[in-house]
């Protein structure tokens, strides 16, 4: 009975360290899985943001134009709106961050509904054309209350470009 037990240690302390190696490899994936978005952090720079004055807008798109003209602008141009309470004290550098997340996101569920393969070639490729060709550029808002922000991703023949990709 007394030789059952180190055997029983031993049986334990193996599940003990695998459950440990499990853990760490888990760590490390999330770790990878991240690091695109933080390289895209530690890549911008502080720019200073142009201003866009209202007045150049018809004053019956104004309320369109910061919350449906997202998209394809046109074959160049792909643009996200981020709009950010005014109150709070974002800086350039985090408002950029987050239209850079909100250009991936939406270009990548633009390709996927267009059927095409979203593979680590496709992710690659958004990942280097919004980090390069990307732009923010701050807006007059309608309301006082929050600032507006477009990132606008513009490059010579962009949508025929994510068309041919991941086919």
């Amino acid at each position: 009975m007394h030789g059952a037990l180190p055997c029983m240690v031993i049986y334990t302390n193996y599940f003990l360290r695998e459950f440990m190696v499990h853990n760490i490899r888990l760590i490390i994936c999330i770790l990878l899985i991240n690091l695109p978005f933080t390289s895209i952090i530690s890549c911008a720079s502080k720019k200073p943001v142009p201003q866009i004055p209202l007045n150049d807008i018809p004053a019956k798109e104004t309320l369109l134009f910061e919350y449906e003209k997202e998209g394809f602008i046109d074959n160049n141009t792909f643009r996200v709106v981020v709009i950010v309470p005014s109150e709070a004290q974002y800086d350039e550098l985090s408002v950029q961050q987050k239209g850079q997340e909100r250009a991936y996101v939406s270009l990548k569920n633009y390709m996927i509904t267009q059927n095409k393969v979203f593979d680590s070639k496709a992710h690659n490729y958004l990942m280097t054309t919004i980090s390069s060709y990307g732009t923010l550029t701050k807006r007059d808002s309608v309301c006082s209350t929050r600032s507006c922000y477009f990132f606008d991703v513009t490059k010579k023949g962009l949508k025929a470009e994510i068309d041919s990709v991941g086919k």
